[in-house]
């Protein structure tokens, strides 16, 4: 794995730049601070630690885990809580924070089930979003970089658990 090849999309330069950027966006949009940032476990947590040292206020923060993929490459559409959060969201600003945004399927089931919990509101941020298989309509408030397609690696992405300390992202070819 480790010999796979692999070509840079993102220099860690233009990440963390853009990281920065998306913190200042949601400082302004957040002035009051105290948002409850949730990461999806595992992919988000280089994205989330980076961008919350961005922003200009408190927050706090927790992670879930979730998956619709079980043992397989497909969703099976079927949301799977394998951690949940442990903070309350009722009545707090909350942005869910995810590496990559692909079907949608699991990131969209898992807000619909955030938003039952009665958040004050409710935004997702991703550092990928990636078009080309999306089955189910999500809206990103807070986006790193759009691709179209692409295996994609580092920067907590991974492929069978390697490639997340790489400080860029990668295309894997």
């Amino acid at each position: 794995m480790k010999d796979a090849r692999k070509r840079v999309l993102f220099h860690s330069d233009d990440i963390a730049s853009r990281v920065c950027e998306l913190g200042k966006q949601i400082s302004t949009d957040f002035p009051e601070g105290n948002i409850l940032m949730i990461g999806i476990l595992k992919g988000s947590f280089v994205f989330l630690a980076d961008l919350v040292r961005c922003l200009d206020q408190p927050c706090q923060i927790d992670f879930a885990r979730i998956s619709s993929y079980g043992n397989g490459t497909v969703s099976s559409g079927q949301l799977k809580i394998t951690m949940d959060v442990g903070i309350s969201v009722e009545g707090r600003d909350v942005i869910l924070v995810d590496d990559i945004v692909d079907t949608g399927l699991t990131l969209h089931q898992y807000r619909e089930e955030l938003a039952r919990r009665n958040p004050r509101s409710l935004k997702v941020a991703a550092m990928i979003d990636k078009t080309v298989r999306r089955e189910k309509q999500l809206e990103l408030d807070y986006c790193g970089f759009r691709v179209d397609d692409g295996f994609l690696v580092g920067y907590g992405l991974d492929c069978d658990e390697c490639f997340r300390n790489l400080g860029s992202i990668y295309v894997l070819e």
